[in-house]
């Protein structure tokens, strides 16, 4: 089962697809002060993801995938992900 679920804390395991939608947003819905898992999380289906960023639950983990570890977590913690954008020159400089 690719999410556990106890209390306020739910783990994030492997491959977490389109069918864990309804069920995790629900959750986070309902649970005060929820904290998420991702340490175990290798793939993140975008409807999980827009969840987390609707709902703001404390990640108590990060994931290990680097992709999600470089990319994702800065923007479910409020962060920036990526190279600083780059500078344009002013045609006339």
């Amino acid at each position: 089962m690719p999410i556990e679920f106890r209390d306020t804390l739910a783990t994030l395991s492997g491959v977490v697809t389109v069918d864990e939608v309804d069920q995790f947003a629900g959750w986070l819905r309902t649970t005060p002060k929820a904290r998420v898992s991702l340490r175990r999380c290798r793939h993140l289906h975008t409807g999980v993801f827009q969840a987390m960023l609707r709902y703001r639950p404390k990640v108590t983990a990060a994931p290990t995938d680097p992709f999600l570890a470089v990319r994702v977590l800065p923007l479910l913690n409020g962060g920036i992900s990526g190279p600083p954008p780059a500078r344009h020159r002013n045609a006339t400089s």
